[in-house]
């Protein structure tokens, strides 16, 4: 369940709830048997051990992805971190990613845990309205970010007056209103709908071919273009910057200009650190994707073997929602820096604040226990009492 749907006659034998994910068809909780192919034992192999892994990984994933994600909010949020206009995006990418996650896991926990929120009316229709905003805004606020950065490279002079905080906040609720718009249409096209007896979260019946038509659109908008200006711009920012550092070396500016000519900000440079890493992760793990989205929903391809191949590489696509946090600290001390110091500021305020109940809470029974050494007539308990 995430944002492309893929029609029943698009890959024999499939069928699908939408979003860059191809469902095989099966019996309630997946006890079905997978059919023969003609394809590679080691494909079969892989596609065996994905159905184990779905009932275990997916919640593991949900888990630790929503862990991650929390701590680099609060990370980008809560520290100086928050100064930089790029860091804006990351947040965002970090609450999206978030979404993402909880809105997907809603499917396979009906397919293997026998929850069966996600089809029922309502629910249905609201859980995948949100997993196709939270899927476009993912991917478009690192586009967004990409785009920022290419200005500062390109257009140093401009940096100051338009990528600041304020601007990276209007393009964020920008992009949010216009998802939010787009994808209203989903409530309407989806519902519970049994197929070959099993309830499931689909696009209804007489609706289909029209929604077939739009997931077009939304696959040029979302697995097309912002990924295309990902690589354009990065390619160009890789490209000025070896000629910066190639320059800066033949006539050995580094060592003399004592940091003058360098423009950015010291939390710039760390940004920096962050951002690319982000870019490569996301890339890996989404292209082929992507891709194959492109090529079944743009072209009718039909294939079972494309199919498995598809539901192989949309585990990676899943992973990218729940690791950039990790990415983050693998590759930014100053990430695990800021984030060190804001988890022990947390802990030492919860501690201070256990400290002071405690202190009220030993006060009293220390009275008590003076007062009823009073009333047995010890001179002790009396002196002890007064000079409390």
């Amino acid at each position: 369940m995430t944002s492309v749907y893929i029609s029943h006659t698009t890959l024999s034998n499939y069928t699908h709830f939408g979003a860059n994910e191809t469902l095989k068809e099966y019996t309630p909780f997946n006890k079905t048997k997978l059919p023969r192919t003609k394809s590679p034992q080691t494909l079969e192999l892989m596609y065996e051990i994905l159905m184990q892994y779905h009932l275990y990984g997916y919640p593991v994933v949900l888990a630790v992805g929503s862990i991650g994600n929390a701590l680099s909010y609060f990370t980008f949020t809560r520290t100086r971190f928050k100064k930089v206009s790029s860091i804006q995006y990351l947040a965002a990418i970090a609450v999206s990613d978030t979404g993402f996650l909880w809105t997907f896991i809603f499917n396979p926990l009906y397919r293997y845990h026998n929850i069966s929120l996600i089809v029922h009316a309502g629910i249905c229709q609201f859980m995948m309205f949100l997993n196709y905003v939270f899927t476009f805004l993912s991917i478009w606020y690192l586009a967004a970010m990409v785009i920022e950065k290419f200005i500062g490279v390109y257009w140093p002079l401009k940096k100051g007056s338009m990528c600041t905080p304020f601007r990276a906040k209007l393009v964020m609720w920008f992009m949010a209103a216009v998802a939010v718009a787009c994808y209203s249409y989903i409530g309407y096209f989806f519902g519970p709908e049994k197929v070959q007896g099993i309830l499931q979260c689909i696009p209804w019946k007489e609706l289909r071919v029209h929604f077939e038509n739009l997931s077009k659109i939304d696959t040029f908008v979302v697995a097309v273009i912002p990924y295309g200006i990902i690589l354009l711009l990065t390619s160009l920012i890789v490209i000025r910057g070896c000629e910066y550092y190639r320059i800066s070396a033949a006539v050995e500016l580094w060592p003399r200009q004592n940091g003058n000519s360098n423009t950015d900000t010291p939390t710039s440079v760390h940004v920096t650190r962050i951002l690319f890493p982000v870019i490569i992760v996301t890339m890996m793990n989404n292209l082929p994707v992507m891709i194959l989205r492109a090529l079944i929903t743009l072209t009718g391809l039909q294939n079972q073997e494309l199919g498995k191949w598809n539901q192989i590489f949309y585990e990676f696509y899943i992973l990218n929602f729940s690791v950039k946090g990790f990415v983050y600290m693998f590759f930014s001390s100053s990430f695990r820096r800021r984030n060190t110091e804001m988890l022990k500021g947390g802990w030492d305020r919860i501690k201070h604040l256990c400290e002071g109940e405690s202190s009220v809470c030993d006060s009293t029974p220390q009275r008590i226990h003076l007062e009823a050494m009073t009333h047995d007539g010890l001179p002790e308990a009396g002196l002890m009492q007064s000079d409390t």
